[in-house]
């Protein structure tokens, strides 16, 4: 491969990652997701799109939010999305998990309590 050809590459790649970004922002809710999501044109980039921004609000801990854009995936743009499907389960034993470290926090707390 000669330099020119390299250089146009490696130009092509840098547009490319500039102009799709480094990953999906995440909108300020499930509702403003949800509300950008209908100007998509097909279906599956409206499934596409709230999967991500689910991910990006369980990433950034927030399960009930991104248990929300996944149940609206289900429900209203794809019955049949797995991905949906397994955030909500992601997001349902995270919510469990973090219900059970409160209960034991507050456990430990009420035990002390008096001593």
């Amino acid at each position: 491969m000669n330099k020119n050809t390299l250089f146009i590459v490696v130009a092509l790649l840098c547009i490319s990652v500039a102009l799709i970004g480094c990953g999906a922002k995440k909108e300020a809710s499930p509702q403003a997701a949800i509300q950008k999501s209908e100007t998509m044109a097909t279906v599956q980039q409206k499934a596409d799109y709230l999967v991500g921004q689910a991910k990006a609000f369980y990433n950034s801990k927030q399960y009930n939010d991104a248990m929300s854009i996944a149940q609206y995936v289900v429900s209203y743009v794809d019955a049949n999305s797995q991905a949906a499907k397994g955030l909500i389960e992601k997001a349902k034993d995270a919510l469990a998990a973090q219900a059970k470290q409160a209960a034991e926090t507050m456990k430990k707390q009420l035990g002390s309590f008096g001593k």
